[in-house]
């Protein structure tokens, strides 16, 4: 019984990288995180509050809940759409930086970004035929 977990062990790490290569998993991680970090930077109650916008948590779930979105999309749904979700997820992170307390002191901002152009510029495995 001990002998056969390595080998499930490692058809589950080749399941997990097949589905990961069909994906672009890191984008969607790096778009997932900056929406999670817009969301919390407003209600964590930061030194100063962070400029006291008034409408901060509004703003906040704005531009956040849509990013988290991209970022599901791009991980669980339809990795297809890159091109259109990298885009808006650049253009969501973009207006976090006059919205979200100055983009969530730049990190979310960053993340977005760079995830979105992640997701644009991924492209989907192909498959050899050749065989």
């Amino acid at each position: 019984m001990l002998l056969r977990a390595p080998a499930r062990q490692s058809s589950r790490r080749a399941a997990a990288r097949r589905w990961c290569a069909a994906r672009p998993a890191g984008s969607a991680a790096l778009i997932s995180l900056a929406g999670t970090w817009l969301i919390v930077l407003p209600f964590l109650g930061t030194p100063g509050a962070l400029l006291q916008a008034g409408v901060a948590g509004s703003a906040g779930l704005g531009v956040s809940v849509p990013l988290l979105a991209c970022g599901l999309v791009l991980l669980r749904r339809l990795p297809v759409l890159h091109a259109i979700v990298g885009p808006v997820a650049t253009s969501l992170s973009i207006v976090a930086l006059l919205t979200c307390n100055v983009g969530g002191l730049l990190i979310g901002t960053a993340c977005g970004v760079l995830g979105g152009s992640l997701a644009f510029s991924w492209t989907p495995p192909t498959v050899d035929t050749s065989a």
